[in-house]
């Protein structure tokens, strides 16, 4: 494979920061971002350590003006962007009862709107070019709901309605987009999660479930998470492959979730769901 320019959205730990430096392993010019590249530590240690370069530049994909000016720094020094890797994203903790709309919208807007909108920046220069690859870090939780991350599951679920629409579309143009949807890996998404201000409230009705939940969900990925590593080296197969598909899972459990609901009756599914996460 050629060396590829790659702009990675949210390189600050995590998915982003392991696809950093296997893509700059790989002899890809690699511009990193971060909300604010001053705060670059664990990703320059992780460089220094693999003895390769990434290039590190500030982008806040909630910011239309800060994602116009990260491509256009991109543009102005490489004169291209070959493959963009949408990472960036968060997880919003709390029942649908419990969330605000203030919430909700903040979820969508990192996880969903962002994407799109650094997508939509970068198409321009891969139409004229006729080629680019866009690959966006997406979740099983796009496929299956989870009670208690219902906001999580709903934007990368609509990150993936765009993404096919978006495949179809620039197909003609030489442009290929695909999504990874990882199952349960050792990164910070979790150790991060920003929870509902009425997350666990004694006055919610969902109060002492979303604690508990969220206990069961801690221990389910301290015990199963899977090497990050993994992702970041499927990532680079993708960038190899002529066409790679609309979807790809990563992770035993993402596959084993995937098969059980294509084969079982929507009921008993359900009934797994809720013994899962606790339910009645």
């Amino acid at each position: 494979m050629n060396p590829q320019v790659v702009l990675i959205s949210g390189c600050s730990s995590g998915f982003g920061l392991l696809i950093a430096v296997v893509a700059a392993r790989q002899g890809h010019r690699v511009f990193a971002t971060l909300r604010d590249a001053a705060t670059n530590g664990a990703l320059q240690a992780a460089a220094d350590a693999a003895q390769v370069k990434v290039e590190l530049l500030t982008l806040d994909v909630d910011d239309q003006a800060s994602i116009d000016r990260c491509v256009a720094e991109v543009l102005a020094v490489a004169g291209r962007i070959d493959c963009l890797i949408n990472n960036a994203g968060f997880a919003m903790g709390g029942s649908v009862f419990d969330l605000s709309m203030a919430e909700l919208r903040a979820q969508m807007e990192t996880n969903f709107f962002g994407a799109v909108a650094l997508t939509k920046a970068v198409l321009p220069g891969m139409i004229a070019r006729r080629s680019g690859l866009i690959i966006q870090m997406s979740s099983i939780a796009a496929l299956n709901s989870n009670p208690g991350l219902g906001a999580y599951c709903a934007s990368k679920r609509a990150l993936e309605g765009i993404t096919e629409a978006l495949r179809y579309e620039v197909a003609d143009f030489g442009i290929r987009v695909a999504s990874i949807l990882p199952g349960m890996y050792r990164t910070d998404v979790w150790r991060k999660r920003k929870l509902a201000a009425q997350f666990g409230a004694a006055q919610s009705p969902f109060g002492k479930r979303s604690s508990e939940g969220l206990q069961l969900i801690d221990k389910l990925v301290e015990s199963h998470a899977r090497d990050p590593q993994e992702v970041a080296d499927l990532v680079l197969r993708l960038m190899a492959h002529p066409n790679p598909p609309l979807q790809t899972l990563s992770g035993l459990d993402a596959k084993i979730q995937t098969l059980l609901r294509s084969l079982l009756p929507a009921r008993w599914w359900e009934l797994i769901v809720r013994k899962a996460a606790g339910l009645p």
